[in-house]
């Protein structure tokens, strides 16, 4: 038997297959330990990419915004906020002058204490960072007018600073290629509207014409989503970028910062290099595991699916981790998977986009075009509609996958 360990949340799950599966599990590589985040941070600031270092390109601003991503993507905030602040301390910036705006695109709104945990006791108290506001249109204030979304509305307090510090982590992205670089602005800090003319254009990248789903996760090249968002950020005028690379115990591994397309464009080489990113080599069978802030939610889930199906061959089976502890991720997904059939439901889509809309047309079409076997925290009843096949535990899933299906090779995703 070949034994592997799957992650399920927080849990380790072990599990087995017959020998005569031959198996691969595809890990991360463990990237050396960074020794000094700070170290990293610093040099990335004071060395940017196609721009003036931190402290010169604040010089005259009034007010700077430091935008920094919500609970949902781990970016290791409370490490590289503390030398962004000391730049600026030294150029005369006192807290009343810093906005710290957190971006939480049209996800719910992070929590005080994971507020907390992101960003540390002292910024919270000193700076009193506000959230992004989506559905409150006195929140946000156009800044441009781009020809593909319309109307670009964010966040008061981005519109209105003077320099515009974006910042956040950069790991594969299943709409935008990899996250970080310009998403935090659009859809970021963005109001609802924006966010949703933004996301329109992921439909065309994510459902192929036959209707099937793709992940554009690691691909920016010919990323209509990606280039637009880089167009809108580059178009504002004030963006300034820091990204890190996160190994993977969340600690900074590497970092880029300047002009925002091209240290996002340095953040994702670091970001291949450490990880040795490599191309999906499809299996009979797909395990798919997920951990942490990927696993909280079946919006977050999603993303451990799509990453699975990228493995799997045509009609292949998939065993999905998605304990979903949160529930749903949000109240507009589950009535979706009333939308019909996956055909009916894609036109209801062209004609009223919604993200959350389209996570359940690729939960739905995916469980079309494969037996998925779950295990989660969320109730059968509502797992079954979606067409998804329920089990108990891992290896039971594991196990009825083998039975029901011609499986010579196996790709186990830990998560």
């Amino acid at each position: 038997m070949t034994t592997a360990r799957v992650a399920y949340g927080a849990a380790e799950i072990d599990v087995t297959l017959p020998d005569a599966i031959a198996s691969r599990v595809v890990a991360p590589s463990q990237p050396t330990a960074a020794g000094d985040p700070l170290g990293i941070v610093a040099k990335a600031l004071d060395a940017p990419m196609d721009a003036r270092p931190l402290g010169e390109a604040a010089q005259g601003a009034g007010t700077v915004a430091l935008v920094v991503p919500d609970g949902t993507r781990p970016a290791s905030a409370s490490t590289y906020l503390l030398p962004i602040i000391a730049r600026l301390a030294r150029r005369g910036f006192t807290p009343d002058r810093m906005r710290i705006v957190i971006a939480r695109g049209i996800h719910p709104a992070t929590p005080r204490d994971q507020v907390e945990a992101m960003l540390g006791p002292e910024i919270l108290a000193t700076f009193r960072p506000v959230q992004s506001s989506p559905g409150t249109p006195d929140m946000n204030v156009k800044i441009l007018d781009d020809p593909q979304l319309g109307p670009v509305r964010v966040h008061r307090h981005v519109a209105e600073a003077d320099l515009v510090i974006l910042t956040g982590s950069v790991a594969p992205h299943h709409l935008a290629g990899f996250g970080g670089g310009p998403k935090a602005l659009v859809p970021g800090v963005a109001d609802r509207d924006t966010v949703l003319a933004a996301h329109r254009l992921t439909l065309d990248s994510l459902v192929r014409p036959d209707g099937s789903i793709r992940s554009a996760a690691g691909t920016l090249a010919g990323n209509a989503f990606h280039a637009a968002l880089l167009r809108v950020a580059r178009a504002f005028g004030r963006t300034w970028l820091l990204n890190v690379v996160l190994d993977t115990q969340g600690k900074v591994a590497a970092a880029a910062a300047g002009e925002v397309g091209a240290a996002h464009a340095q953040a994702v080489e670091h970001y291949k290099r450490l990880f040795a990113w490599r191309e999906p080599e499809p299996a009979d069978l797909v395990i798919a595991g997920s951990r942490g802030a990927a696993s909280s939610d079946l919006i977050q889930c999603h993303k451990t699916l799509l990453r699975a199906v990228a493995w799997a061959k045509p009609g292949a089976p998939i065993v999905w981790s998605a304990p979903a502890e949160r529930g749903p991720g949000h109240g507009a997904l589950l009535p979706w998977f009333t939308a019909g059939k996956p055909s009916r439901h894609l036109l209801a889509l062209r004609k009223e986009f919604h993200p959350y809309g389209l996570t359940a047309y690729s939960i739905k079409r995916i469980a079309k075009d494969h037996p998925v076997y779950v295990v989660s925290e969320m109730s059968r009843d509502l797992l079954r509609p979606m067409g998804l096949l329920p089990c108990t535990d891992l290896q039971s899933a594991i196990d009825l996958a083998c039975q029901e299906n011609q499986v010579q090779d196996a790709v186990i995703l830990p998560g």
